[in-house]
């Protein structure tokens, strides 16, 4: 019967590794990733007998999901988001003072949100998750996840329109030129 379990619990490990190494590299960065899968597919076999073999995807995320908790218990999770942000590139047309703004922007009401709201937001947006499925991760029923994930949205979308209200009320440094229109500049 051994066989037959390690055999079942390599086919798992194959198909489904890559997936739940994604999920650990983009919640605790590429340092920490192959730690965590690693971690979870431990706790796989340990509880072999409740690894659902159907679709056993959902489940270790459910697992991926306690052990990366874990981690960010020892980690400042807001200050390893940012340096993730700061890094990923963007388009080279736009200004590098207004990238930078947007991005601090986006840091900052991600930062704002509780720890649920971003779980909820990044199990549908970076994992790409449908609602049931995201809703057995995060082991509630799907209307129940439906609410949270509308709630995550709008208070996402409230924190972001306060970063914009707040960037466009900033007085202008001390010492910086006046915004002159063209007109004036041609004169």
């Amino acid at each position: 019967m051994q066989v037959g379990r390690d055999e079942a619990f390599r086919d798992i490990y194959r198909e489904h590794y890559n997936a739940v190494l994604r999920y650990a590299w983009r919640r605790v960065g590429p340092d920490a990733a192959h730690d965590v899968a690693a971690e979870v597919f431990l706790i796989a076999w340990r509880r072999w007998e409740t690894v659902p073999r159907l679709d056993p995807l959902p489940w270790l995320y459910g697992v991926g999901r306690g052990v990366v908790q874990n981690h960010h218990r020892t980690e400042n999770r807001g200050q390893m988001l940012e340096a993730r942000l700061m890094v990923e590139p963007d388009p080279p047309t736009r200004d590098l003072a207004d990238r930078t703004a947007e991005r601090n922007s986006v840091v900052s009401a991600w930062q704002s949100l509780g720890e649920t709201d971003r779980e909820v937001l990044a199990l549908v947006g970076w994992e790409g998750l449908d609602v049931p499925t995201a809703a057995m991760v995060m082991q509630c029923s799907v209307p129940a996840f439906t609410a949270r994930l509308y709630r995550a949205k709008r208070r996402l979308r409230t924190a972001l329109d306060r970063q914009d209200k707040a960037a466009e009320d900033a007085p202008e440094p001390p010492g910086a030129p006046a915004r002159v229109g063209l007109e004036e500049r041609c004169v």
